[in-house]
């Protein structure tokens, strides 16, 4: 059986995930990972942390053949504090969706 154990940690949290019989074959194995979320603006670590625990703990979040999936990102928070440079980037990504989904349309 595997079993997953977040525990906090001054700067993030420890991830420890053990199974008592890998692959059916009886040995144990334990793996324990740190994710810092202090020095982490873009709270990629996060975004990282949560993906992580979906995979460990076998949950489905659908793929891109799916109706639906679930996607686990970070975004924007106040777009006032935003440099130029970021929103213009940001436009022509938009951009690109729309017209992305206006091909399937046609």
């Amino acid at each position: 059986m595997v079993s997953v154990t977040i525990e906090p940690a001054d700067n993030g949290v420890v991830k420890v995930v053990y199974d008592d019989s890998v692959n059916g074959a009886g040995e144990e194995y334990i793996s324990r990972k740190v994710y810092d979320f202090e020095e982490d603006p873009t709270k990629r670590n996060v975004v990282k942390f949560l993906d992580d625990l979906t995979l460990d703990l076998g949950i489905d979040i659908g793929s891109e053949l799916d109706d639906y999936v679930v996607k686990i990102t970070s975004d924007w928070g106040d777009p006032l504090a935003q440099n130029e440079e970021d929103i213009k980037k940001r436009i022509s990504l938009l951009k690109e969706e729309i017209k992305k989904l206006q091909s399937y349309l046609k």
